[in-house]
């Protein structure tokens, strides 16, 4: 964005401070996108596994609702742990 005085004045009496310009590096995303993955085998690794289990209650009806432990089954109401 160019300067401007008027422009400048009205942000200031806003109370928004401007930016310096960003500023790319060398290193580009391009550079990064040749950067080989490491992999240990050609099975997929959980990182974060979701904490949660299956409504018994809605599973016997044959759906699958999953619910955090402790919490209630927003589906039909029954505690999980």
């Amino acid at each position: 964005m160019s300067f401007s005085k008027r422009r400048y004045d009205k942000l200031r009496r806003l109370g928004i401070e401007l930016l310096p310009a960003i500023v790319t590096s060398p290193l580009d995303d391009a550079s990064l996108r040749r950067m080989p993955i490491p992999s240990a085998s050609d099975l997929p690794v959980r990182m974060m596994p979701v904490p949660g289990r299956r409504c018994p209650r809605c599973l016997a009806k044959g759906q699958t609702i999953w619910v955090i432990p402790g919490k209630k089954c927003p589906a039909c109401g029954t505690e999980v742990n």
